[in-house]
């Protein structure tokens, strides 16, 4: 008998269930579910935590911009675009893509950087500065030197310069990029500017005038006195500057191209006025024109004249004699070709020429086109307390009713 039960309980095959391995079991499978269930429920409250703290840009049709990175100083929520269009040429011989930084307002885009026109109201060839020029034109809205209208994030990439500038309404504003081209027109033919970070209500375009100054032309000047029969009393000595004044710089590599034009019309007027008897043998040496950072001497076709009489008036103030009005002097200057003029400094802009930002499924718009004002952003999803659930719709965007 009992070798027929061992033979049988042989033959079968299994485990014996005890109370402990049920109790265990029982145990990890509802701790798993408990589990599961808080880190669901932890996931589902960081998920709208995370929502009430983005902050979406989107159009009046719904379509999304993107998110706000941050705001500027009115508060302007701020958008990166990716621009994968630049063709690969230098200084991007492999094509990559860069980021430009838009705001957008409820009815407007903006950007840091202005976009220049050659004609009013904004219309013609549009230009944009260079990246990281701190010098050029660096006034912003606040119209302050040193303020604004640059953009470093574009120098930060070391891609082209972007600035929005007129759209077909004068409002919206269009997306344009520099390119390696030079701006087709001179900075004094620049007319307009569109500075879409005005705070105006209509176009941001305004009228614009590269600022000039009177040159510095306390340096210009080096004298010396030779042999003569006149006696100037004290002796006549008047040494070049070392270096222009402080906030000023050099316009020397300017001045050096008309070195052959002007040191034989100084020499000659001296020269004569010596043979004279007006003046005394004098050793007139041209020294440098000095002009406030950021600009540069204004280079037109009176500059050899302009730089030629400043350099006699001044050199009669430094000998003391008054001979600037006298008629030989007068004659003299006008048989030279030599007139009176004014040495100005003008704002050192280096401009590129600019291309607008086409939308890459239509060449005939710009990228920006394809959203419509007016923009708004989302709302919190949210506001009850944490231990409530919030239910999300499934784009995860929410529904602000709590239901």
């Amino acid at each position: 008998m009992i070798n027929n039960i061992s033979t049988r309980l042989s033959k079968q095959a299994g485990f014996v269930l005890t109370i402990e391995l049920i109790l265990i079991t029982t145990i990890l499978i509802i701790g798993s579910f408990v589990g599961i269930s808080a880190v669901r429920n932890a996931l589902v409250k960081s998920q709208v935590a995370q929502q009430n703290r983005d902050i979406t840009v989107a159009d009046s049709n719904g379509v999304k911009l993107g998110k706000m990175l941050s705001l500027n100083e009115h508060e302007t929520p701020i958008v990166p675009f990716i621009d994968g269009g630049v063709a690969p040429l230098a200084p991007d011989p492999a094509h990559k893509n860069y980021r430009a930084i838009l705001g957008v307002r409820d009815d407007r885009f903006t950007s840091r950087e202005p976009v220049y026109y050659d004609s009013p109201n904004c219309t013609g060839n549009p230009c944009i500065k260079g990246i990281s020029d701190e010098t050029s034109d660096n006034r912003g809205v606040d119209n302050i030197d040193a303020s604004g209208a640059v953009s470093y994030l574009h120098a930060l990439q070391g891609g082209p310069n972007y600035a929005i500038g007129r759209s077909d309404d004068g409002i919206i504003g269009h997306l344009y990029r520099s390119t390696p081209l030079q701006c087709p027109v001179d900075i004094s033919d620049i007319q307009s500017r569109y500075m879409s970070q005005r705070v105006v209500t209509g176009t941001p375009c305004e009228a614009f005038e590269v600022n000039q100054t009177e040159a510095d032309v306390s340096c210009l000047v080096g004298v010396e006195a030779g042999t003569s029969v006149i006696e100037v009393e004290p002796p006549v000595e008047n040494p070049l500057c070392e270096s222009c004044p402080t906030g000023t710089e050099s316009q020397g590599d300017i001045l050096d191209r008309f070195l052959p034009e002007i040191e034989p019309l100084v020499d000659t007027v001296f020269s004569t006025l010596s043979l004279a008897g007006l003046v005394p043998d004098l050793d007139v040496t041209v020294g440098d024109i000095c002009c406030p950072i950021g600009t540069q001497l204004e280079d037109n076709d009176n500059l050899v004249s302009s730089v030629v009489y400043t350099l006699v008036e001044t050199t009669f103030d430094i000998i003391n004699v008054d001979l600037i009005s006298s008629p030989l002097v007068i004659d003299l200057l006008a048989t030279l070709g030599i007139q009176q003029g004014t040495l100005n400094c003008v704002a050192n802009i280096n401009l590129l020429s600019a291309e607008s930002v086409v939308d890459p499924y239509n060449d005939n718009f710009n990228v920006l086109d394809r959203f419509t004002p007016p923009f708004t952003i989302n709302l919190p999803t949210n506001n009850n307390a944490d231990d409530e659930w919030l239910y999300v719709a499934p784009d995860g965007e929410g529904i602000n009713t709590g239901l």
